[in-house]
């Protein structure tokens, strides 16, 4: 089990929670308490796909609680994927990928990112992000890897909180509508 940095909120992979099928109904009940007011694509992948994600090995969700595990917190998606770089300046290109010449280049994704509307404890979003970003720091250090990047909708405050963060925007996806971010590790 990972703990947070900052506060020390304990992280829990989903994927362990599912080891144990005798807990299979709390975390079912756990995650459906889990309200996001400002997303619900956030709240709708967490009730509804997080689960088969992680059956299926195609991203990790980790669960922030308090200290307690009484609350959680908030939670985020982690995933390695193919970004596609066919639009993106020749410049930028070389940035991301240390000068290869390519279409397409892997990455990690921070996939989906939110904190819990129903929790009485506040988590800020730039500590969400730095455990997020302590996830994949670890996987980088086993598989190498050197960048994260995210999709997020046009809407001011994500974009400025995403920039204040370090990320730059690279693209924005002809198939999503979705701009797209990078972060260099």
């Amino acid at each position: 089990m990972a703990t947070g940095s900052w506060r020390e909120e304990p992280i829990i992979p989903l994927s362990e929670l599912l080891k144990n099928d005798e807990v299979l109904s709390l975390v079912e009940r756990t995650l459906l308490s889990f309200r996001c007011e400002k997303n619900s694509d956030e709240e709708e992948f967490l009730h509804n796909k997080a689960i088969l994600y992680e059956r299926r090995n195609k991203a990790r969700t980790y669960l922030v609680f308090d200290n307690n595990y009484n609350n959680l917190l908030g939670y985020f998606t982690v995933a390695f994927k193919s970004i596609d770089l066919q639009n993106v300046s020749k410049t930028k290109k070389k940035d991301m990928t240390a000068g290869e010449n390519v279409e397409t280049y892997s990455a990690y994704l921070i996939g989906h990112i939110a904190k819990n509307s129903n929790s009485n404890i506040n988590i800020d979003g730039d500590q969400l992000l730095q455990e997020a970003k302590n996830v994949i720091a670890e996987a980088r250090d086993l598989i190498g890897g050197r960048l994260i990047y995210i999709d997020c909708k046009d809407i001011e405050k994500l974009k400025c909180f995403y920039l204040k963060n370090g990320f730059q925007y690279f693209n924005t996806s002809e198939k999503t509508g979705l701009l797209q971010y990078y972060l260099k590790i």
